[in-house]
C-alpha cells in the first residue's frame, strides 16, 4: 500500500514575485519532453493538461514536440501572467492541483514537470488525475533520490540534498500511488541532460537562485557557499565534476489505454 506523502518544506517563497527572475535562467524544454511526448503519442492525445507550468518553458518544448490542445493549470498568478506575456499557445488557468476545475474523463493525458516536490499531498493530486483522464496517461517528472543524493554542489550547501530528500517523493512511491489510484499500467523512464560545466556562468544562475532548493538554504549557508563556489572557480575556470541532470518521468495509463497495447 502506497504511503502518502508527509509535511514537506516547501511554498516558503512566494512565486509571484520571483516569475521573470525565475524564468531567465531557465530554457524551454529539456529531456523530458522526448518521453512525454512518446507517452501522447501512444494514446493518441488531443487535449493535455499541464499542472504547474510556471513560466511556460515546459509547455512550449512539449507543444514543439507534440501539438495538441494544451491547458495548462498554475496557481501563482505572477507566473501565469509572465507566461501569457510570452504568448504560448494554449489555455492557462489558476487553480489547485489537488481540486481540478474539470470533468471527469476531460484530457488524454496530464503531467507535469518538477511539481510533486511543491505538494506533500501527492495522493490527492494523482487521484485527481486519474479522475480526468479518460482513455489516456499521466506522467510527473521528478528527481530521483540516487541524483539527489550525489548531487555536485552538495559539499558546498551541506543542507542541499537534505532539503530535496525531504521534499521530493522517492519515485518507488510514486509508482505505487499511480498503481494505488487505479492506473492499470505504470512505468519509470530515466532521462539524463548534457554534461554541463559549472563554471562562472553556471555560478550567476546559482546566484541567482535558478531552483527552489537555494530559497529553502538558510541565507548564511546560501552565501558561505556561494563564495566558496566561487572563489573555486575563479582559481579552476570550473569545477572537476560537471552537472549531469537526471530525472525519472513517473507514467501511468488507464486500463482502457493500457488494454490497447499503448507501448
Amino acid at each position: 500500500m502506497a504511503r502518502a506523502m508527509g509535511p514537506s518544506p516547501t511554498n516558503e517563497f512566494d512565486y509571484d514575485t520571483i516569475a521573470r527572475q525565475y524564468d531567465r535562467h531557465r530554457r524551454v524544454g529539456g529531456p523530458f519532453i522526448a518521453p512525454l511526448a512518446r507517452l501522447a503519442h501512444d494514446v493518441g492525445a488531443r487535449r493535455v493538461l499541464e499542472l504547474g507550468p510556471g513560466t511556460g518553458n515546459s509547455a512550449r518544448g512539449f507543444l514543439d514536440a507534440w501539438p495538441c490542445e494544451l491547458v495548462a493549470l498554475e496557481q501563482s498568478a505572477g507566473m501565469i501572467a509572465h507566461a501569457r506575456s510570452k504568448t504560448i499557445p494554449g489555455r492557462w488557468v489558476r487553480g489547485d492541483a489537488r481540486e481540478l476545475p474539470f470533468r471527469d474523463a476531460s484530457f488524454d493525458m496530464v503531467f507535469a514537470v518538477l511539481v510533486l516536490q511543491h505538494i506533500p499531498e501527492a495522493d490527492a493530486v494523482i487521484r485527481e488525475c486519474r479522475r480526468i483522464v479518460g482513455d489516456g496517461c499521466a506522467a510527473f517528472v521528478t528527481a530521483p533520490r540516487d541524483f539527489i543524493e550525489h548531487h555536485p554542489l552538495r559539499p558546498y550547501f551541506p543542507s542541499f540534498s537534505r532539503i530535496d530528500l525531504e521534499r521530493f517523493q522517492p519515485e518507488g512511491d510514486l509508482l505505487e500511488l499511480m498503481q494505488s489510484e487505479g492506473f492499470a499500467e505504470t512505468g519509470l523512464i530515466a532521462v539524463e541532460a548534457e554534461p554541463q560545466p559549472i563554471d562562472a556562468a553556471y555560478l550567476e544562475k546559482i546566484a541567482n537562485k535558478f531552483i527552489s532548493t537555494f530559497h529553502l538554504i538558510p541565507d548564511a549557508e546560501f552565501q558561505s557557499g556561494l563564495a566558496a563556489l566561487r572563489a573555486e572557480i575563479e582559481r579552476k575556470g570550473r569545477l572537476d565534476e560537471d552537472m549531469v541532470w537526471r530525472s525519472v518521468v513517473v507514467w501511468g495509463r488507464t486500463r482502457h489505454a493500457a488494454r490497447n497495447g499503448c507501448a
